[in-house]
């Protein structure tokens, strides 16, 4: 980001955020938009959940350079994805896990981005 005017914080703004997602050399990159009169600060808790990731990750203006999917529920009632990340080397690694996991793939959060909301 070029320039971060702070004066943005105090009103409604649409902020771009880029979620980089990581088991061991395999990444995941997803570029999100957040909207609402609230700092960047105040979103990180946000992201200690997988409820509110998932629903980031299935908004249409989501951008994700890997593939992800919600499986639903299980029958004792677990949230359960899907997700398949990419090495540098083209490699890919699968892993299935319930949703509560997923924010412990979450390794990297930068604020791309933030426009006035018109």
């Amino acid at each position: 980001m070029k320039s971060f005017d702070p004066n943005y914080i105090c009103r409604f703004s649409k902020k771009t955020i880029k979620l980089i997602f990581q088991q061991w050399e395999y990444t995941g990159t997803a570029f999100v938009e957040i909207g609402g009169n609230c700092s960047f600060a105040d979103m990180l808790s946000d992201f200690q959940d997988g409820d509110t990731l998932l629903s980031l990750l299935k908004q249409k203006t989501s951008k994700l350079d890997f593939e992800f999917e919600d499986l639903g529920q299980d029958e004792e009632g677990e949230n359960w994805f899907r997700a398949i990340l990419f090495s540098d080397t083209g490699k890919n690694c699968e892993t299935e896990d319930y949703l509560d996991a997923l924010p412990e793939m979450l390794v990297g959060i930068e604020l791309i981005d933030i426009q006035t909301e018109d």
